[in-house]
């Protein structure tokens, strides 16, 4: 796939793997043939980004961008239920999502520009260009491999291989970083609608699946030819071997559509754990394979309900219920915890969700909570009666679900969610059937990137960020993270990298980090069981202790031997935190006023200035005016400066408030009526308690000399004056009272 230089070198970047950051005199052209390393490396130099090996000398981290953090304004609310952006164009509709190492998004499912089933097409968005037609990217399939209703997985070289889906028996493997596809070993049966799992040995298991739009088959449940009731395994490469022993209708049958993308997960043991419908079971990878029935959840998901491990063992299951997208069953909104650490599972009802769901989608968030976002509460049947537009967000502590922000649009069947690095949640999809096809997207923005200020206004979170990493990124090595600053962390941890479809992202997982703090330096230590930590992407992420989440940044951990972290693409437009350029001027003196007057404030900001506020003693007023009330003394002034993204500057201070007039007297100067033929000095006295600013001479009321010294002395020319002319002085104090001196009137 040639796009000319630009474009290449945003896909090659994905797979990019390098030891250093710079790779020096060395040029592509379009026609140029080079070994995937080559090109890796020297995309690498000309992007600035990439995966680097981590070692002992610290790799300096960018931040990974986002559209809309720092860029849009804040609703009102989004401290307590976060808030969803605007809805944008998506190519396709993105029925199959996973997020890449090097921060992009690829995604699948329908022809570009087209609500119809057909996975032909590939698109990699790259948030750090925005929103755009020119942040995505499509590759058209090279083998007529139509990935729709498939399952995917990485593999361990970062290409991503596809098993299944409307070309049923067939696999494919989709290099991200060049657009490569190469076809791989075929599968012993048809797999529609299976799942495949990466185990902590590397090896490549797909569960479940079925004949080809098998959707009925629950209708035959004692009927198993038409679905896949034995595993298989590969390196994800090569050839595909039965798991004879682990052959299970329990796990895979047809009964309730057990065969339809089983929930399943690594577990603490290094088997893997499962849930179809109502059943759990536990599966042995090694040697043949073996199953064993482990009991049923209280409340089953159907094949419409979702899950998440949000601790290590401990998983939620919630909503669902239907036997397949066209039939009949309205949605639970029953969650059920299940604890699989021990030698059988503990399962235990939490609270309900408020909103009954079939269809959502469960994520777990970098503070260990769970989104629940979209749904319905019958199939694909339209209507906004039917339709679940508010997400909710468990708590694992608590128990307790609570309310989170509105959706504009439907997400149903085939919609997705996606954790990004930088905390957001990206939502898309739905349709094919519908209620709606959504060619789009919206992103949802969790409570804990806001904060209200004491002003009563909420703002993006001003946020720690891990800006370097060095060490030993492997099972049971240590690694050392720079911050930005040295707020404390309260919690650290991994998170699964997504790749999700059908409301199960494969082997969703949180997993948290053991760590100590040193001011700006955090050293934490990796898990030593690959059980715990599959290998593989995940987002490193810290939370501090207001609950405030670092941008993640992305590394991969490996089977053996030092794992990658990504240095991201720098965001294309820069995130605005910061508050205006503000500067107070006061009347007269810094720092001294009187009552009624009026300050003045500077201020510049790149997006504009929304408003400023000036606060007495913490008493908001109606403007810049002083309170013509206010008595003398010192009072704290404070002056807030907001942009038009509600971020503010403020300034404040003691201020001296003073309403009493100085004290002027003339201590020579020509008697009045005098004639005078040459220049007078007029000497003059003033004092004041907060003193005295400057002394003026006014001739006919225009000032033409001004003393600022202690002994004031004033100049006066007659012969630049009429005939007869009238003199004044005029005494100023800090706070710009004011007091005249008698008049006098000369001739000369």
């Amino acid at each position: 796939m040639v796009r000319g230089l630009p474009g290449l070198g945003r896909r090659l970047m994905a797979g990019a793997t390098v030891t250093a950051a710079v790779v020096g005199g060395m040029a592509l052209s379009a026609g140029t043939a080079q070994s995937a390393e080559h090109e890796h490396a020297t995309t690498q130099a000309l992007a600035g980004s990439g995966q680097v090996t981590v070692g002992s000398s610290r790799v300096a981290l960018n931040q990974p961008a986002d559209p809309y953090i720092g860029k849009v304004f804040p609703d009102a609310n989004a401290h307590l239920t976060g808030m969803y952006s605007a809805q944008v164009a998506w190519p396709l509709v993105g029925i199959h999502m996973a997020l890449l190492p090097n921060g992009h998004v690829v995604s699948y499912g329908t022809p570009p520009g087209e609500a119809r089933q057909g996975g032909f097409s590939y698109d990699d968005w790259d948030p750090a260009i925005g929103v755009g037609t020119d942040a995505h990217l499509q590759t058209a399939s090279m083998h007529s491999y139509d990935a729709f209703c498939n399952s995917l997985e990485r593999l361990p070289d970062g290409r991503l291989l596809m098993v299944g889906g409307n070309s049923v028996t067939a696999t494919m493997i989709y290099d991200p970083a060049t657009g490569a596809q190469t076809m791989g070993g075929q599968l012993n049966r048809q797999r529609w609608y299976a799942t495949v799992l990466r185990l902590p040995d590397d090896r490549m298991l797909t569960l479940g699946g079925g004949n080809s739009y098998n959707v009925d088959a629950w209708q035959r449940p004692d009927d198993n030819t038409t679905v896949a009731t034995t595993p298989e395994i590969s390196n994800g490469t090569g050839a595909w071997t039965k798991l004879t022993g682990a052959d299970s209708t329990v796990a895979f049958g047809a009964r309730d559509n057990r065969w339809w993308y089983p929930r399943a997960y690594v577990a603490p043991d290094g088997k893997v754990f499962g849930v179809s419908d109502d059943q759990m079971w536990k599966l042995d990878p090694s040697g043949t394979g073996k199953v064993t029935s482990l009991g049923t959840l209280p409340v089953g998901i159907g094949v419409s309900g979702s899950s998440v491990m949000y601790a290590p063992g401990k998983l939620l299951f919630a909503g669902g219920g239907q036997y397949n997208n066209g039939s009949s069953e309205v949605a639970t909104n029953r969650a059920t915890a299940v604890d699989i650490n021990g030698t059988t599972p503990k399962t235990a009802e939490t609270s309900s969700m408020r909103l009954a769901r079939n269809w959502l989608n469960l994520t777990v968030l970098p503070n260990g909570e769970v989104l629940a976002n979209g749904g319905t509460r019958v199939g694909t049947q339209p209507g906004a009666a039917n339709s679940t537009y508010d997400s909710e967000i468990w708590n694992p502590v608590t128990g307790k679900w609570r309310d989170a922000a509105k959706a504009q649009r439907i997400r149903s069947y085939h919609s997705t969610a996606v954790l990004m690095p930088s905390g957001s949640v990206l939502t898309a999809a739905g349709g094919v059937p519908g209620p709606e096809d959504n060619l789009n997207a919206e992103i949802y923005y969790p409570p804990y990137l806001f904060t209200k200020g004491t002003d009563g206004r909420v703002r993006w979170a001003n946020r720690p960020q891990i800006t370097g990493i060095s060490g030993s990124l492997k099972y049971g090595g240590t690694v050392s993270l720079g911050l930005s600053d040295t707020r404390k962390l309260s919690s650290l941890s991994l998170t699964r990298a997504t790749s999700v479809t059908h409301s199960y992202n494969t082997d969703q997982r949180r997993v948290p980090l053991s760590f100590r703090q040193s001011g700006n330096t955090v050293t934490a230590t990796m898990p030593a069981n690959a059980n715990l930590l599959p290998p593989g992407s995940y987002l490193l992420s810290g939370v501090d202790t207001n609950g405030v989440p670092t941008p993640a940044q992305m590394v991969t951990i490996k089977k053996s031997g030092a794992g990658t972290v990504t240095v991201y693409a720098k965001d294309r437009t820069a995130a605005d935190l910061t508050g205006p350029t503000a500067k107070v001027r006061f009347p007269f003196t810094d720092g001294y006023l009187k009552a009624g007057a009026s300050l003045r404030v500077d201020a510049t900001d790149p997006h504009g200035i929304a408003g400023i506020e000036l606060l007495i003693n913490g008493k908001r007023q109606s403007s810049l005016r002083w309170d013509p009330a206010a008595k003398n003394g010192t009072a704290t002034m404070t002056v807030r400066v907001y942009d038009k993204l509600n971020n503010v500057t403020v300034i404040s201070r003691k201020v001296v408030v003073d309403n009493t007039k100085p004290k002027l007297r003339i201590t020579s100067a020509p008697a009045n009526n005098s004639r005078l033929r040459a220049k007078v000095t007029i000497a003059a006295t003033a004092t004041d308690k907060v003193g005295v600013k400057r002394v003026e001479l006014l001739v006919d009321g225009k000032v033409v000399a001004v003393d600022k010294k202690t002994a004031y002395r004033l100049v006066l020319n007659p012969a630049k004056y009429g005939k007869k002319f009238t003199v004044q002085l005029r005494a100023y104090d800090r706070s710009g009272n004011v007091v005249y001196s008698a008049k006098r009137t000369y001739r000369r």
